[in-house]
């Protein structure tokens, strides 16, 4: 293959999920580029070939990694020291978080990641990390701690498990293009519009009065908004949002330093 050189300038972070891979590179410290499944896999081809690597690489897999993927990782953890370096994040508890979880090994990779990143932010507020994906989690950070959170079905799953549990409902397969003209967050007219009133105003309603609750309970503190369905809500609360779809893979970014700095 010959003498694979690194660009010092760009590391890789590879988010491995339940049902997609994102490549996500950033150079200086931003994200560039990312990419997702075959054309991630292409990219990490040309890499090799070009024998052009990442300086650094995360491998953020709470999902199955391809053999592509491992076969790449394989290849890149045998080079030699100082061309291209491989960090596997195996659970959450090498993030070094300070906690009160009682079970940070099994805490999910992208919670501890987005706890990693708001207090990169911010450290002294308290903060309420609400992730909208597959799953929605609310998560608390007090005093700079991981004191827990919540775990709930996202708006897709809702969605299915409707369609899934009953004969006549149908299942909207477009309901992503369908919430972004507004539906869901009003009463619905039709069937289509009731299933996206119940799944996507539920999820609304129900992190409001969340916020509500914890600010009645806490005080002041800051909401960290991210995840690929969160453009969907519209969320009216007592506290300041802080809202960046982009901060999970924003505090890989940052585990991923400490794991270099402490190497």
């Amino acid at each position: 293959m010959g003498k694979l050189m690194s660009n010092d300038q760009e590391h890789w972070v590879l988010d491995a999920g339940n049902t997609r891979t994102k490549l996500v590179i950033f150079k200086n410290d931003q994200v560039v580029q990312v990419i997702a499944d075959e054309a991630a896999e292409e990219h990490g081809k040309h890499a090799l070939a070009s024998k052009q690597l990442p300086r650094y690489t995360l491998i953020a897999a709470s999902g199955p990694l391809t053999s592509f993927w491992n076969e790449w990782i394989e290849t890149c953890s045998g080079t030699k020291p100082g061309t291209s370096s491989v960090f596997q994040l195996e659970n959450a508890e090498l993030v070094g978080l300070e906690s009160t979880y009682t079970t940070m090994d099994t805490l999910g990779l992208d919670r501890a990641a987005n706890a990693r990143a708001v207090l990169s932010e911010d450290s002294e507020s308290h903060w309420l990390v609400i992730d909208i994906g597959t799953c929605i989690t609310a998560d608390w950070i007090q005093a700079g701690k991981f004191s827990g959170g919540s775990i709930a079905p996202g708006i897709d799953l809702r969605l299915r498990a409707m369609y899934a549990g009953t004969s006549n409902l149908p299942f909207p397969e477009n309901w992503r293009e369908t919430a972004m003209e507004g539906v869901g967050l009003h009463l619905g007219t039709n069937t289509i519009e009731c299933l996206l009133a119940g799944a996507i105003g539920g999820v609304n309603a129900e992190l409001q009065q969340r916020i509500e609750a914890f600010h009645t309970e806490f005080g002041d503190f800051r909401v960290a908004l991210t995840g690929g369905d969160a453009e969907c809500l519209e969320l009216r609360t007592p506290c300041p949002i802080f809202a960046d779809p982009k901060l999970t893979w924003k505090g890989f970014h940052l585990i991923l330093k400490d794991l270099v700095q402490k190497q």
